[in-house]
């Protein structure tokens, strides 16, 4: 077990890896870089701006409230929450209470793509349109006898040359488990209203394609819409036009990589679909106010000041 007393340099570093800097833990297990749990973690500074993990995330709340926004959506947290963050959602403004208790367990795209646990209850379908679960009481000591399981492994992890596929099995339950729940609850909310309807298909498809698509023509030819009846659902159905979207989830991408990765400029002009990098500059400054560097300066300098 590792304290935040004890942090060494190489778990340090093992979780620099994994893009988590974190200032103090009350104890910490980590697998490689392949699993990683921490409990009751402070971060070095709440993420007010866009990041992306390279990793999986499941956090559960164990006390004290929190709030924060996952893909442009925001999310409320209370004791027995489960959040669930797929590798390509995008954080921001996370904000918790002074009394908030929490698990978060890290898990790299390998070590999740290991599992084999299929789709059959639209797992990640209902991931994504349903990232935050409450949880039963019941339920909630299920998912924290899996935590004390997996500590258990990684801290015999010396002595057990099939540690991985132990931490793998026992995820894989977790995630059979958590899926059916997921789906349960995303199926409470979903609703026959045609807005309702159109508007999940709409951002699902905007996520899946935003890097190539960003015209309303696209979205409503996909849907079998014309594009003035599909903008006219998606500004009832959340006060905010169809090609707002589009560019707000563009903008977020490249706000995320400008915070959490070291992409150049260049590299994020172009994994965006932008033909130059001066054309990208200009959508970007149209849109936030400053340029593309002028924003990493302005992250920076408000990381180096926490």
């Amino acid at each position: 077990m590792v304290t935040s007393a004890t942090l060494s340099r190489a778990d340090r570093g093992t979780l620099l890896m994994n893009n988590i800097d974190i200032e103090h833990t009350d104890w910490l297990e980590h697998y490689g870089n392949d699993f990683v749990i921490v409990h009751n973690p402070t971060f070095k500074f709440q993420a007010r701006h866009p990041y992306k993990l390279g990793d999986v995330l499941a956090v559960i709340c164990n006390d004290g409230e929190a709030t924060g926004t996952i893909n442009l959506r925001q999310y409320h947290l209370r004791k027995n929450n489960l959040v669930i963050v797929l590798a390509d959602h995008i954080m921001e403004s996370f904000e918790v209470s002074p009394d908030f208790k929490s698990t978060y367990i890290f898990m790299s795209q390998s070590f999740l793509y290991g599992l084999n646990i299929g789709d059959g209850y639209k797992f990640y379908e209902s991931v994504e349109n349903n990232p935050c679960i409450l949880l039963d009481d019941r339920t909630a000591n299920a998912v924290n006898s899996y935590v004390n399981m997996c500590r258990a492994m990684i801290e015999i992890s010396d002595l057990n040359p099939n540690t991985k596929e132990s931490l793998q099995l026992l995820t894989r339950l977790f995630f059979l488990n958590m899926g059916w729940f997921i789906h349960r609850e995303a199926v409470k909310k979903t609703t026959d209203s045609r807005q309702s309807e159109v508007m999940n298909a709409f951002i699902s498809l905007v996520k899946s394609n935003y890097h190539e698509h960003r015209d309303v023509e696209y979205y409503a030819g996909r849907m079998n819409l014309t594009a003035k009846y599909l903008t006219t659902l998606i500004k009832k159905a959340s006060g905010k036009p169809a090609l707002q979207w589009i560019e707000d989830y563009v903008i977020l991408d490249a706000k995320a990589q400008l915070s959490s990765t070291q992409n150049s400029i260049q590299q994020i002009c172009y994994d965006l679909n932008f033909p130059t990098p001066s054309f990208f500059g200009r959508y970007f400054k149209r849109a936030v106010g400053m340029s593309p560097s002028e924003y990493r300066k302005s992250i920076r300098m408000n990381t180096d000041t926490v």
